[in-house]
């Protein structure tokens, strides 16, 4: 790894490992589930795009862990709950609550899974691909170490079957009149499964996807694997740092739009799960908060009363602004309206209260 290399991926690690540090506790715990939903991300691009629902569906969003049709998604949300760290397990966990998930992965996957988690923890450090970058033989207290045992568990992987990638092919493919030379890529390896296991440690904290398949090409040298794993990981972490930003300055933005609400509570429990995850629909809201279903009613109201959320057909709530609503927060804030609104809340808080009461 050249100097500049070095300080360029020092300087994103450092600024994202100081945002985690110094951040607020509600922050880490939207980033919490914001991470999780990038390990789906992550898994898709790595594992290929597999079963995307129905056809002609606008509302299935693959790369949404909560919109997505493709039943792999329930066992990513599963073996995360049930094998990550505290903040991630607790993440999961709610995901799996909000999309009511049930089947795990099979035992071929499971059997990368326990590869990977294996070589996180075990693999020496001082490999091909971990010495090109620079990464051998550091301390267990360093910045890098969490990417140090990402490379040093691709130089023991790499030497196995499941986990080696091909380089693709080039294919002729017959028509009628003529034929026409195109690329096939090879197909999808293990390193869905170490980007999943290096999510469940906590190895790069707020990080998913940090190893990509380029590493475990062996069609390449170590010194073109490393530099893309480098560059790859520089993306990632300052990606990581700006969805952080993001977490930050949208909550902020609901708890100011949110503070005369006398129900402000948990319709701000409702915007953070928004903030996190994206489009949501109303029954995600009521699992993940132990609601009703009139309570989420009432909160996905009280957003988008205070212009945080639009609220879409079949109980899609979306965040945004409508295209052309004036805010209704000046007028209700100020003149003869404001007892009006006070009592309108207390009398929605009592609904909420009543409905709050009956099982989903």
């Amino acid at each position: 790894m050249t100097s500049r290399d070095s300080t360029s991926l020092g300087y994103a690690l450092g600024r994202l490992a100081g945002a985690v540090r110094f951040a607020a506790p509600e922050i880490r715990r939207v980033a919490g589930l914001a991470t999780v939903a990038g390990a789906w991300r992550a898994y898709r691009r790595d594992a290929g795009a597999g079963d995307v629902g129905p056809a002609h569906q606008p509302s299935s969003d693959p790369s949404s862990i909560l919109m997505t049709d493709d039943p792999r998604r329930d066992a990513v949300a599963l073996w995360l709950a049930a094998n990550g760290v505290p903040a991630i397990a607790d993440a999961a966990t709610t995901i799996v609550r909000m999309v009511n998930a049930t089947r795990g992965f099979e035992a071929d996957a499971l059997a990368l899974l326990n590869a990977a988690q294996d070589a996180v923890v075990q693999a020496p450090a001082d490999g091909p691909l971990t010495r090109t970058c620079g990464l051998a033989d550091l301390s267990p207290d360093h910045p890098f170490q969490g990417l140090a045992r990402a490379t040093a568990a691709v130089d023991s992987l790499i030497t196995t079957a499941n986990f080696a990638e091909g380089h693709g092919h080039d294919a002729i493919l017959p028509l009628p009149s003529r034929s026409m030379r195109h690329y096939v890529a090879a197909d999808p390896a293990g390193c869905w499964a170490l980007n999943l296991a290096l999510v469940a440690r906590g190895s790069v904290p707020s990080v998913t996807g940090i190893v990509l398949r380029a590493a475990f090409r062996l069609d390449l040298e170590d010194v073109e694997r490393s530099t893309a794993l480098i560059d790859h990981s520089i993306d990632a972490l300052s990606a990581s740092f700006s969805d952080l930003e993001r977490i930050e300055t949208m909550l902020g933005r609901g708890h100011e739009a949110l503070a005369g609400l006398s129900r402000n509570a948990r319709a701000g429990k409702a915007w953070a799960l928004v903030v996190a995850l994206g489009p949501i629909r109303r029954t995600q809201i009521a699992r993940a908060l132990g609601m009703s279903r009139g309570g989420a009613d009432l909160q996905a109201h009280a957003l988008a009363a205070a212009n945080l959320v639009v609220l879409e057909t079949d109980g899609l709530i979306t965040p945004g602004l409508p295209a052309s609503s004036p805010s209704p927060s000046a007028s209700l804030n100020s003149g003869s309206l404001t007892a009006a609104a006070a009592d309108l809340n207390l009398a929605m808080a009592e609904i909420d209260h009543l409905l709050s009461k009956t099982n989903i």
